[in-house]
C-alpha cells in the first residue's frame, strides 16, 4: 500500500467517536507522510515542476485531514485552500525556484528540506482551519509560520532516503468501534489470493489487446519515444512483454528482448488502473507504485494519452 492508497483509507473510516487528541495525532501523521512526498517532488531540477506535482499530494491531505475533523472537502475545495494558503507561503516557495534555475540539480536538492518545512506549514494550518473555520487568516497565518519552523527541525534526511526507497506505509489507524476482521476470515484470505489464472488472463488481454490498441491509436507517442519497451508486471497475474515502438503494428509480444529505451516496472493491478485512466501515471511515480528505468518523467508525460 502506497502512502496515497493510506490516505485514501483514511478517509473511508469513521472518526466521529475519536478523541480530539487523538484526531490530531492521526492528523500530524498524514502531513508527516504528504510533506516527505512533497519534498521527493522537490528533487526534480526543473523550476516550477514540485509545485504543479505537489499540488495533487497536498489536496489528498488537506481532504484526509478535514475528514479527520468531520468536514467533508472536495478536490476541488482542498486545492481552493491550498491556492489561498500559497499566497502566505509564496515568496518562499519562488526562492526555492530561484535556486533550482541557478543551480539545477545541487538547487533541488537544497530545496527538499524547504518544501518538506512549508508543507508541513500547510498541513497544521488546515488543521487548525478545520478545528475552527471562523479563526481569523491573520491567526492563520500566525500557526503558518510557527509550524514552517516547527517543520524545518523534524525534517531528517534519514527519514527521507527512507520514505524514496519505501514503496509502502503502515496500514491506515483504526478508528475506535469498527469491526475488526474475526480469525476465521484473516484464515481464509490467503486461500482467496491463490487463484493466478483467472487474473493472469485478464493481464494477458490488457497487455497485448488493450495496451496494443492504445499503441496503434496513437502514432504520435510511438514517434516521440521510438525503440522498445520493456513491462515487467509483478503480483498476480504479472509478466513480461516487450512492445516495439518502431513498427507499424503487431507492437506488443511476450517475454523481454532486446535493449530497452524504457523498463516499466509496476503490479499487474497497477498496470490495469493505469491503463483504464484510474491511477495518474506521474503521481504512480511518485508514490512508488510505478517504476520506470531510466527515471524520467518527461518521458512520462510523453505516454500519458496511453494512459486514461
Amino acid at each position: 500500500m502506497s502512502w496515497l492508497d493510506t490516505l485514501e483509507d483514511i478517509r473511508k473510516k469513521d472518526f466521529s467517536k475519536v478523541p480530539v487528541a487523538q484526531r490530531d495525532k492521526y492528523a500530524r501523521d498524514v502531513i508527516n507522510m504528504a510533506s516527505y512526498g512533497c519534498a521527493v517532488v522537490a528533487v526534480s531540477p526543473i523550476p516550477f515542476s514540485d509545485a504543479v506535482l505537489s499540488l495533487p499530494m497536498q489536496s489528498a491531505m488537506v481532504m484526509t485531514v478535514g475528514h479527520l475533523y468531520g468536514r467533508k472537502v472536495t478536490q476541488a475545495d482542498a486545492k481552493s485552500l491550498i491556492v489561498e494558503l500559497g499566497a502566505v507561503a509564496g515568496a518562499g516557495m519562488l526562492a526555492r525556484q530561484g535556486i533550482k534555475a541557478l543551480l539545477p540539480m545541487v538547487g533541488a536538492l537544497l530545496t527538499v528540506p524547504a518544501a518538506f518545512a512549508m508543507n508541513w506549514a500547510i498541513g497544521r494550518v488546515a488543521m487548525e482551519y478545520f478545528k475552527d473555520p471562523a479563526m481569523p487568516r491573520e491567526q492563520l497565518r500566525k500557526v503558518y509560520k510557527t509550524a514552517r519552523d516547527e517543520g524545518a527541525k523534524l525534517f531528517s534526511k534519514e527519514r527521507f532516503d527512507a520514505f524514496r526507497r519505501s514503496r509502502t506505509v503502515a496500514a491506515a489507524p483504526e478508528a475506535p468501534g469498527e469491526p475488526k476482521p474475526t480469525p476465521k476470515a484473516q484464515a481464509k484470505e490467503p486461500a482467496q489470493k491463490k487463484q493466478p489464472a483467472p487474473k493472469l488472463s485478464k493481464v494477458e488481454k490488457l497487455v497485448t489487446r488493450d495496451f496494443e490498441a492504445k499503441l496503434s491509436a496513437h502514432p504520435e507517442v510511438r514517434a516521440s519515444v521510438p525503440g522498445l519497451i520493456h513491462l515487467d508486471l509483478t503480483g498476480a497475474g504479472g509478466g513480461q512483454w516487450t512492445a516495439d515502438l518502431t513498427r507499424a503494428k503487431g507492437f506488443v509480444a511476450k517475454g523481454l528482448s532486446g535493449s530497452p529505451r524504457l523498463t516499466v516496472r509496476c503490479t499487474a493491478d497497477d498496470f490495469g488502473a493505469l491503463l483504464k485512466g484510474r491511477k495518474d501515471p506521474q503521481l504512480a511515480v511518485l508514490a512508488g507504485e510505478l517504476e520506470l528505468v531510466p527515471m524520467d518523467l518527461d518521458l512520462v508525460g510523453k505516454l500519458a494519452p496511453l494512459f486514461g
